[in-house]
């Protein structure tokens, strides 16, 4: 899973704001669950945490308790201030940076793996969940199933290309499908495998896709989906979660899945180093570069809690979270 994705992380790479002093990261990190975890206990070891780099391994928490959370996402242009989790029972919102939320969907709507807003209509929201795609066109009030064109209707990550907000991709349990009118019909892409879980769209050129898949591996395209080739110089594994695009440097790609580690490509996925010094969890479900720094990478794992190197990948340590399965990371610079 997941992904990064094209409009919260690729589009936001400034490194000063608008009164010249150098903005810091935030990084989000989506725990599903925890080795600690007691059903029908209070558990704070659960939910969406948040750090700035400076922190180390210093986390503060946001959201319910016993709540799986999968994915998060932040209101573009909100500074934070807006955010949207993909949990368990639904989609929650928040417009005041984590201090309280709103549940936006009835019980229709569960198993919320992705969440994605609008990058250009702060109104117009999409989910995927195990059961489709779903949309919301008035801030998070209703939503509307939108699976039209879906042979299979468990997808696990959408995003909106970042030329075209209207154009939309998602990766399904039988493959990867895009829309062209804000995700009213699907098609299949020119992918041959299934088990995607996860799209990811280069910073600058919208026609340059990835995807990570269950058992087959790698794929790139650089034609918009059209057509793609398997990325394996280097590789040894089969099944990824993740897959990245360097926002700072879009020819650096990282990947990681089940018992990969973290792999690295310094030339647009044409070969790939594998890099886990200090990586002593190989699960990882989920890698964020920071816009601001190339060299500072996360890696979240599954129970083996976030990872951390400052060194572009060639090295590792922890970085809190110990024995979280880490489903996401987001890192955004304000």
């Amino acid at each position: 899973m997941p992904h990064m994705n094209g409009f919260t992380l690729l589009a936001l790479v400034a490194l000063f704001s608008l009164s010249g002093q150098a903005q810091q990261s935030t990084v989000y990190v989506s725990v599903l669950t925890n080795k600690q975890f007691i059903s029908g206990a209070a558990d704070p070891h659960t939910g969406l945490f948040m750090q700035h780099p400076a922190d180390d391994t210093t986390w503060r928490r946001s959201g319910p308790i016993n709540t799986r959370n999968f994915h998060v996402a932040v209101g573009p242009g909100s500074n934070g201030r807006t955010l949207y989790l993909a949990t368990g029972p639904g989609v929650l919102k928040s417009t005041d940076a984590g201090a309280s939320w709103l549940h936006t969907t009835d019980w229709k709507i569960t198993e919320v793996l992705w969440v994605t807003p609008d990058p250009r209509n702060d109104r117009i929201v999409y989910c995927a969940t195990a059961y489709g795609i779903f949309k919301t066109v008035d801030g998070c009030k209703s939503w509307t199933e939108m699976n039209h064109g879906l042979g299979s209707t468990f997808t696990q990550c959408i995003i909106a290309d970042h030329e075209r907000p209207d154009k939309l991709y998602c990766a399904a349990d039988d493959g990867a499908y895009e829309s062209t009118d804000g995700g009213g019909a699907w098609r299949r892409m020119g992918l041959s495998v299934g088990g995607v879980h996860l799209v990811a769209q280069h910073p600058s050129d919208a026609r340059r896709l990835a995807v990570a898949t269950e058992e087959h591996g790698i794929y790139l395209s650089d034609n918009g989906g059209v057509s793609w080739t398997k990325s394996e110089s280097g590789v040894e594994h089969e099944t990824f979660f993740t897959v990245v695009y360097d926002p700072g440097n879009p020819e650096v790609l990282y990947a990681g899945g089940y018992m990969t580690g973290v792999y690295k490509s310094i030339d647009g996925g044409k070969k790939w180093e594998w890099l886990c010094k200090g990586l002593e969890h190989p699960k990882v479900h989920s890698i964020a570069v920071d816009p601001t720094n190339s060299n500072r990478v996360y890696a979240g794992t599954l129970w083996g809690g976030v990872y951390r190197s400052d060194d572009g990948g060639q090295s590792w340590r922890n970085a809190g979270q110990m024995g979280s399965q880490v489903y996401y990371l987001a890192i955004l610079p304000f």
